[in-house]
C-alpha cells in the first residue's frame, strides 16, 4: 500500500492568507447550502498532496467536508477540484466585501438561490407544453375538452400556495400572486358555465345555449376565453421576469 507523501509544514503567511480569505467559511457549505457561519475546520489540500502548500492548493473546510473531499468513493462522483475553486473564488469575493459578517448582506445570493428553487418547482408542475399550451389554442365555444388537460393549473393552485412556494423577491411574488389570481378565475368561470357532456370526462359550454340563449352562450365563452388569455400572458410574465432576474 503505497504511503501518503509527508505533510509539509505550510508557511505562515500563506496559512494567514488562507485563514483571512475564508474568515473560516468552509468552501464547500457555501458552495452547497449558501452557509457562511464560521466552522471549526482544517486546510484541505485540492490535490490531496499533503507536501503542496501553495496558496492556490489550499482551501478552507469544514472536517465533515474535508473528510468527504479526501474520500474515494465509487458511489457518486466527488467534487473536482475545479468545482472547489470556483467557490472559494465566490466565497474569497463574499469576505472582502464583508458579506459574511452578517445575515443582511449576504441576503441577495441566498434570497436568489432559494427563488431559483421556487422557479424550477413552479415550471415543473406548470410546464409551458401542458396546460398552458392547451389554454393557448383551445377553443371553448361549442367545443367540448377534457378537464384533465387543466391539472396543472389545478395543482399550481391547490397545491402550490404554501410560504415555501412563495418568491422572496417582491416583483417575482407580486407576479407569481397575479398569475394564481388569474388560474382561480379561469377555474371558476369554466365551473359556472361548462357542464358534463355525454362523453367520459369531458365538459362543455351546453350546445342549447347557442340556439335558446345566445347572449348567455356568447357571455360565457368570452369570460372563459378572456381568462384563459389572462392565465397564458402573466404566466409568461412571469416566466420572463424570473429568467431576467434570476439568470436562467
Amino acid at each position: 500500500m503505497a504511503k501518503k507523501p509527508p505533510r509539509k509544514k505550510t508557511l505562515l503567511g500563506v496559512e494567514t492568507a488562507v485563514l483571512a480569505k475564508s474568515a473560516r467559511r468552509c468552501t464547500l457549505c457555501f458552495h452547497l447550502n449558501g452557509d457562511l457561519t464560521e466552522k471549526i475546520g482544517q486546510i484541505a489540500h485540492l490535490d490531496k498532496n499533503r507536501a503542496n502548500g501553495v496558496k492556490d492548493n489550499l482551501v478552507w473546510m469544514c472536517l465533515p467536508h474535508h473528510s468527504l473531499f479526501d474520500s474515494k468513493t465509487k458511489q457518486h462522483k466527488n467534487y473536482t477540484i475545479r468545482e472547489v475553486k470556483a467557490a472559494r473564488s465566490k466565497l474569497y469575493d463574499l469576505v472582502a466585501k464583508g458579506q459574511h459578517l452578517t445575515p443582511a448582506p449576504a441576503q441577495p445570493y441566498l434570497q436568489g438561490e432559494a427563488d431559483k428553487k421556487v422557479l424550477r418547482d413552479f415550471m415543473e408542475t406548470v410546464p409551458s407544453n401542458g396546460s398552458i399550451r392547451f389554454l393557448r389554442t383551445n377553443n371553448f365555444a361549442g367545443f367540448s375538452f377534457e378537464w384533465k388537460r387543466l391539472e396543472d393549473i389545478e395543482a399550481f393552485f391547490y397545491e402550490r400556495n404554501g410560504p415555501d412556494q412563495e418568491f422572496l423577491d417582491p416583483e417575482l411574488e407580486s407576479a407569481r400572486q397575479k398569475f394564481r389570481e388569474n388560474c382561480q378565475a379561469l377555474l371558476c368561470a369554466l365551473a359556472t358555465h361548462t357542464f358534463p357532456t355525454n362523453n367520459e370526462d369531458r365538459q362543455a359550454v351546453p350546445d342549447d345555449w347557442e340556439i335558446e340563449a345566445p347572449e348567455r352562450f356568447s357571455r360565457a365563452v368570452s369570460e372563459i376565453h378572456k381568462a384563459a388569455d389572462a392565465v397564458c400572458r402573466t404566466y409568461d410574465a412571469l416566466v420572463r421576469l424570473a429568467r431576467k432576474k434570476l439568470a436562467v
